[in-house]
């Protein structure tokens, strides 16, 4: 029985010895706690500045979405405005065919006109009624049946 309690006794003094070897002092417990301290102050700020960067992120890709949006705007104002010129340039060539129309029937009509004007109207009938003229009485005759 001795034996068994010298056994246990070593047994009890060998973990005694591991458990007290294991412990840790006072100021290493003050050290280690101030240590944690200061790693949770460094994530809360660290998160702070996340979430400020976060922050920063999202109103730039708010400005970005605004500035696609516009710019979608000004593409749509652009090809509204290039169908309306070519609206305006398709009117612009009719309009220049119509006139250039006109313009020739113009000329043939002034050519017919001194055509006509030089083959019935030529130097001899203005002569004659210069000369009528000249010769007519300065008081109007009297009208028929008068």
């Amino acid at each position: 029985m001795t034996k068994l309690a010298t056994r246990n006794s070593i047994a009890a003094i060998m973990v005694g010895g591991l458990m007290l070897g294991g412990c840790a002092t006072v100021d290493s417990v003050h050290h280690a706690q101030a240590t944690a301290d200061q790693a949770n102050s460094a994530a809360a700020a660290a998160n702070a500045a996340a979430q400020h960067a976060q922050a920063t992120a999202d109103a730039a890709n708010s400005a970005a979405a605004s500035a696609n949006s516009a710019a979608q705007a000004a593409a749509a104002a652009a090809q509204r405005a290039q169908t309306t010129a070519d609206s305006a340039a398709a009117t612009a060539q009719q309009a220049m065919a119509t006139s250039t129309g006109v313009s020739q029937r113009m000329d043939a009509a002034e050519a017919k006109m001194a055509a006509h004007m030089r083959r019935h109207h030529g130097r001899k009938h203005w002569r004659h009624h210069r000369r009528r003229r000249a010769s007519a009485p300065a008081t109007a005759p009297a009208a028929p049946g008068s």
